[in-house]
């Protein structure tokens, strides 16, 4: 069973430095660790729709206005990344940003803007837990960690310059084969679609 704790041991291990029992510990190693990984976590969920973390709600709708929107509705708690708004007729793609918007409705309430009615988030989720990464995750979440511990623990920017390409290879293979994994649905048009019933 994969933990936080593993995956800094294999960070630890690709920058030949010791082990840890615990990210918690009170050393240097256990140090650097806690304070990089949920930052390396955090920004490797950000960059993909991953399907582990990969989560869809319908929004609960505020009693707020936005001059901008018809809509507006709570961001959900654990949101690392909205992904697409949609509803039964139709979808807002996260490459259509301006079909909606992230803001502040107050100093500590984010919210979502749009024109869909009774809109759905599909979002990437604040996953912790190690278990449900995908190995693919795994390795490059632990290939990033090395590299931004990397200047702390070795001060060599050379080494750091190699982690951070080893990470970005480790991502794009783990990019892959989540894609992999997918089978998008095809939209066949209205009239093709009952003709050939």
């Amino acid at each position: 069973m994969m933990n936080n704790t593993d995956i800094c041991n294999m960070a630890l291990a690709y920058l030949a430095k010791g082990r840890i029992s615990s990210i918690d510990e009170n050393n240097e190693l256990a140090r650097q660790c806690k304070l990089f990984y949920d930052h390396s976590r955090k920004g490797l969920l950000r960059e993909y729709s991953w399907g582990f973390a990969k989560r869809i709600i319908r929004l609960a709708e505020l009693d707020a206005s936005n001059p901008d929107w018809k809509y507006v509705y709570a961001y959900p708690e654990k949101c690392v990344c909205a992904r697409r708004i949609f509803n039964e007729k139709e979808t807002v793609n996260s490459l259509d940003k301006d079909k909606y918007d992230l803001f502040l409705i107050s100093d500590n309430t984010q919210a979502i803007g749009c024109d869909v009615y009774q809109a759905y988030l599909e979002y990437t989720y604040d996953a912790e837990d190690a278990e449900l990464f995908s190995s693919d995750f795994v390795e490059a979440l632990a290939r990033m960690l090395a590299f931004n511990i990397c200047l702390q623990l070795n001060g060599n920017g050379t080494i750091q310059q190699t982690q951070y390409q080893l990470a970005q290879a480790a991502l794009n293979r783990a990019k892959y084969t989540t894609a992999a994994e997918r089978q998008d649905k095809l939209d066949y048009p209205d009239k093709y679609f009952t003709a050939r019933m």
